[in-house]
């Protein structure tokens, strides 16, 4: 019997093309250029002995150990694409197919925003080509890059679920794949004396697996991972798809590592900024930080996306970013303020408009309203515009309340703060009048469920 495992120039029996067949006297086999006739063992003598000595091909028994592909993979030239040829429809087919798939990762992969979102698509992909029974990223520790320090970090089963029990992987395969930047497969992990937990293999029924480096032009970050309970289930085709997409994956999580480390460091520094804004202003200590927790649990309530929920909250961190262009002696005075000393405090939403607009970022751009309008109010008496109703953008909508609520449950140098339930009583006072009913609505429901105040709440003053 014969069997082709998807090979790139087919298999042939008496000139037609087989996936697999029995073969029977007088059968020719025909692989690539070379062409083989069966023969009968029941033949005279002479004619066997001349069929033995004018063959070169050997069928031998495969030794244990000796059912591995072990290959130094070019990610950017798939080698295969090479023995495509034009008249032939399947394998035309099969080419097409891969770069369609290659094509989708890419662009799936470019959209990514996370890194979970980025493992997700990338062992979906892996599944659809190679149609293996489930898959897995394993990631290395960057500060001790050995395999000992290798994780499984996702894992997706061709059914979709993400939770399969013990991985069984091959120390010696990952390693491989670590150190030397090898993609390798076996057609039978039963004998493949690389897997030491034999039993394991065994109770898991596993027999085919596929490993490719996920890199970068600098380092390999991990391993792509890929098994079937099928003996033969993949081919070296496959793996230079899998290598490919490592090639795309350990990109994309790279671009996607360096995005994070931006975002972290661009929240870092906002928050710096505001607690300089703190600072200046003496009754102020971490107000912009308490504001921010504050809106981000109305908004919450209100059913607003995280990305939505982010941005409100970086916006009530700079909301009172404009104080750093009023006088310290004016924003520390311990009195009341005269009229012209209330006109240049309420400039301040529109000085931090002004800074932050400065900064050519979407992001920013998102949060200006908020820092522009937290002190209008609903009735159109508020500053710095008298906006009022809807016309006030959301973000100052909700940042009004927050920073009430954190003003009136905080100290200030002539009064003592307020209870959480009078302060919210008095914003249901002020519903329709200071504040957008549906915003008071959420924080009268969140107070109801114990989870409108915060731990800790100490200085700030309302300006």
């Amino acid at each position: 019997m014969v069997a082709d495992l998807q090979s790139a120039n087919g298999t042939f029996v008496n000139d037609l093309r087989v996936a697999s067949a029995d073969l029977h006297p007088g059968d020719k086999l025909r692989i690539g250029s070379t062409v083989v006739e069966l023969v009968s063992a029941s033949l005279p003598d002479t004619r066997m002995a001349r069929a033995l000595t004018t063959t070169s091909l050997n069928l031998v028994a495969e030794p244990r150990g000796q059912t591995v592909v072990r290959r130094a993979v070019d990610p950017n030239k798939l080698e295969f694409l090479s023995k495509v040829f034009t008249h032939d429809s399947a394998l035309l087919e099969s080419a097409q197919r891969y770069l369609s798939t290659l094509q989708n990762v890419s662009d799936v992969l470019s959209r990514a925003t996370g890194v979970e979102a980025l493992f997700d698509s990338v062992l979906s992909a892996i599944l659809e080509v190679t149609k293996g029974g489930r898959a897995a990223i394993l990631m290395r520790a960057a500060e001790a890059p050995s395999d000992a320090d290798v994780n499984v970090v996702a894992v997706r089963t061709l059914t979709g679920g993400g939770s399969v029990g013990t991985m069984i992987l091959s120390r010696t395969v990952v390693q491989d794949v670590l150190d030397q930047g090898i993609s390798t497969f076996t057609h039978d992990a039963l004998h493949d004396e690389r897997y030491g937990a034999g039993e394991s293999i065994v109770r898991q029924r596993i027999r085919s697996v596929m490993c490719a480096p996920m890199r970068t032009t600098d380092e390999i970050l991990g391993v792509l991972y890929v098994d079937s309970r099928s003996v033969h289930a993949f081919t070296e085709a496959q793996l230079e798809l899998l290598a490919a997409i490592g090639n795309q994956a350990g990109t994309a999580l790279h671009r996607t590592r360096l995005l994070a480390d931006v975002e972290k460091l661009f929240l870092d520094v906002m928050k710096a900024i505001a607690a300089i804004i703190d600072a200046k202003d003496g009754y102020t200590h971490r107000h912009s930080e308490r504001v921010a927790a504050f809106a981000v649990r109305l908004a919450g309530q209100l059913g607003w996306s995280p990305d939505e929920c982010s941005a409100l909250e970086l916006s009530g961190l700079l909301h009172d970013v404009g104080k750093i262009g009023v006088s310290d002696a004016i924003l520390n005075k311990p009195g009341k303020l005269t009229a012209e000393e209330f006109a240049e405090v309420r400039r301040h939403p529109g000085h931090g408009a002004a800074i932050l607009s400065n900064i050519q970022s979407v992001k920013v751009a998102k949060l200006l309203p908020g820092v522009m309008y937290h002190h209008e109010r609903w009735d159109g008496t508020g500053y710095p515009e008298g906006l009022r109703g809807e016309d006030i953008p959301i973000f100052g909508r909700v940042l009004a309340v927050a920073d009430f609520i954190d003003a009136l449950t905080s100290d200030r140098a002539y009064r003592a703060s307020r209870s959480i339930d009078e302060v919210v009583a008095r914003i249901q006072e002020e519903a329709g009048r200071m504040f957008d009913p549906r915003v008071v609505e959420a924080a009268v429901a969140l107070h109801e469920k114990g989870e409108l105040a915060l731990p800790v709440a100490a200085g700030p003053s309302l300006r």
